[in-house]
């Protein structure tokens, strides 16, 4: 029978370190495949499918948003991941999606930050939401950062996370213009990240939603020059935050498997929209953690 975890027991089985070298061992690959999200709308609320293959298994993911579930004291995000033996076709793993979603696209990020470098210094976090939270939560364990900004309308949020890391709460303007590295994970439908306001070097992360969320503006693709992303088609498709034509675009993986870089301007930048490949790598990291092997 499959082992179900809820998001509890995600969070106390997953290894933070372990599971950034799992992601990146993933991305690394290039027998990996993941077909674009099926997504769709239904009275109000979404609900998407996301199927990856690799390393003789199968992941997917069946997630949805509902809007009206804060009023009803449920969570607006929900899921399951399934990982399923690519030859048997046995149901191995299931797993509740919150917990396993917020710990890959944290680890994707780290990954990301390590070829960037931005693992030190001032961090600032714009949101104070699941990922602002799963991001400190992992790049305060893996990474020494002087110290800890947090940003969010909410303030009681904000300081509320930032606490939880010996942080404070600041206004966005001092906190783009501090910070060395900045999460930006937020809903917003404006830009969150002001290019003329970010000191030169520093480091950006956006994993913010895709549409109609924005968090980077047209400054911070100018000084960037270049962004690293998750998936090139993910990103250009479903974000309005980076264009093609106004940037160069490089995929994560083909950064780590040296394929091409990312040359950096005066800032540097990523933008991830999440894809299935790191569904995969937190299934077999989950799967790997309760004592099997993923090949």
């Amino acid at each position: 029978m499959a082992v179900y975890l809820s998001n509890k027991e995600v969070d106390q089985l997953v290894d933070p370190a372990e599971l950034v070298e799992d992601v990146e061992r993933v991305l690394r690959s290039t027998g990996v495949v993941a077909p674009a999200r099926l997504g769709l709308e239904h009275r109000g609320s979404w609900l998407g499918v996301m199927p990856s293959a690799g390393q003789g298994f199968y992941a997917v993911k069946v997630v949805g948003v509902y809007p009206g579930n804060p009023g009803r004291g449920l969570p607006l995000v929900r899921g399951r991941l399934f990982l399923v033996d690519a030859e048997t076709g046995e149901l191995l793993l299931e797993a509740d999606a919150e917990a396993a979603t917020g710990w890959r696209t944290a680890a994707a990020t780290a990954v990301a930050l390590r070829l960037l470098g931005g693992t030190g210094g001032v961090l600032g976090v714009l949101g104070a939401g699941v990922q602002a939270s799963y991001h400190l939560r992992l790049l305060t364990r893996l990474y020494r950062y002087e110290h800890v900004m947090v940003y969010s309308p909410t303030r009681n949020r904000a300081e509320k996370l930032a606490a939880q890391y010996g942080g404070e709460v600041a206004e966005p303007g001092r906190l783009l213009r501090e910070a060395d590295t900045v999460i930006a994970a937020t809903t917003s439908r404006e830009p969150v990240v002001l290019g003329r306001l970010l000191r030169s070097g520093a480091v950006v992360a956006s994993v913010g939603a895709p549409r109609p969320v924005r968090e980077l503006d047209q400054d911070t693709l100018a000084r960037a020059q270049c962004v690293l992303v998750d998936t090139r088609k993910g990103v250009l498709s479903e974000s309005d935050d980076v264009g093609e034509k106004l940037v160069e675009v490089v995929e994560l993986g083909e950064a780590l498997r040296g394929v091409k870089n990312c040359m950096p301007g005066e800032i540097r930048v990523y933008k991830s929209v999440g894809t299935a490949i790191l569904d995969l790598a937190i299934a077999l990291h989950l799967y790997r953690r309760l004592g099997h092997q993923d090949s």
